[in-house]
């Protein structure tokens, strides 16, 4: 096995991932305050698992998360969220039979979509630029999901869009270009369910959630001393590779968890063309 491998960023063509209490009917929107809607937490994925939202709260929550803009190249890395979202909301069924209540439940919430804006400063303090037709701050649909007063609904968002992920890369990559170490740059990301109760819309408070975006971070660092030699920016080859054990997050490897890439086509240059991320060994033990 060698460790010689070269990468060129930004040149992958092949991926492969394993994506209170309220009585009141009127809906309100209070920046900070409670609305009867509320995204609780970012869920916490096993990564030993597959693709699959816990549907109840799960003990263990992310309070920041980690990108990888060099994991993926910048066509193709995004962060997600996994938000559990509560209606707090209390069921009218309490007022069965008293005249002039409502015979339906008129407290579910229809979950509709996410709003998310992003918040980056450079270094030298100044604002960031996003690229022309992908601003910071967007709207983010789902399918409908109906929340039961007092239930729960498990989703999973993008907060930082391809587009958005592709100018943070190329301000990363100067940096290594230039031989320096390479930096992270904090996204500070605001995100609130949007949804309709009865004729009017509701949001909920803003969850506010830091992404440490960096450029190679999550493929460094391994304990595994076969991984160990293949510390970014080196990649190992998927024929020299018999097993791996760092397969990063389930739904997007490019996010939290430490991910072992491997390259199964290189040019005459010996720099990777066809990546997968978390790589996939076909390499025979000896």
């Amino acid at each position: 096995m060698t460790a010689n491998n070269g990468r060129t960023i930004g040149r992958v063509v092949a991926l492969v991932i394993p994506v209170g209490v309220f009585f009141s009917l009127a809906a309100c929107t209070i920046d900070d305050g409670p609305t009867g809607l509320e995204i609780s937490q970012d869920q916490w994925l096993d990564t030993g698992g597959a693709c699959t939202l816990p549907t109840t709260a799960t003990t263990e929550q992310r309070v920041q998360g980690v990108l990888d803009v060099a994991v993926l190249g910048k066509d193709y890395t995004h962060y997600l969220l996994y938000p559990f979202v509560k209606n707090l909301l209390a069921p009218f069924s309490g007022l069965v039979g008293i005249a002039g209540a409502p015979v339906e439940e008129k407290n579910n919430i229809l979950l509709k979509s996410f709003h998310v804006k992003l918040d980056v400063a450079t270094g030298a303090g100044s604002g960031f630029a996003w690229d022309p037709g992908c601003p910071g701050e967007f709207d983010v649909p789902l399918a409908t999901s109906e929340i039961a007063p007092g239930g729960t609904v498990a989703a999973a968002t993008e907060i930082i869009r391809p587009c958005n992920a592709a100018p943070l890369f190329r301000y990363l990559q100067a940096f290594a270009n230039n031989g320096q170490i390479y930096p992270t740059i904090t996204v500070n990301t605001t995100t609130r369910a949007h949804g309709t109760l009865g004729s009017s819309g509701i949001d909920s408070p803003p969850f506010k959630y830091p992404v440490n975006v960096c450029y190679g971070c999550l493929q460094a660092g391994y304990s595994d001393a076969t991984a160990a030699q293949f510390n970014f920016p080196l990649i190992a080859k998927c024929s020299d590779l018999t097993s791996n054990p760092y397969n990063g997050d389930p739904c997007n490897p490019a996010q939290d968890y430490p991910v072992l890439c491997c390259a199964s086509a290189f040019d005459d240059n010996g720099d990777a063309t066809t990546i997968q991320c978390p790589g996939i060994p076909t390499g025979s033990a000896k």
